[in-house]
């Protein structure tokens, strides 16, 4: 029989799985956003709210929130170009 913190583990994991998220498998959560280029990032209306990881924006890889209508980069609220 599982314990509560074994199935709250599991169902965290596939919680944020299927979010687009990975997470690390060790004693701590950790949570990597989905990695884009600029050419592939998706929609942002489809993703209000959301969180990626730009690996080629304009000065460097960046992670980017969408505000429902642009991506904008956390750092400074520029849109990822």
């Amino acid at each position: 029989m599982s314990t509560f913190a074994e199935i709250r583990s599991v169902a965290w994991s596939t919680l944020v799985e299927a979010l687009g998220f990975s997470v690390a498998t060790d004693a701590t959560l950790l949570i990597q956003a989905k990695t884009y280029t600029v050419a592939t990032v998706p929609t942002a209306s489809s993703y209000p709210r959301g969180i990626i990881y730009v690996s080629n924006e304009t000065g460097g890889a960046t992670l980017a929130f969408s505000d429902s209508t642009n991506w904008r980069r956390v750092q400074d609220r520029a849109i990822v170009s």
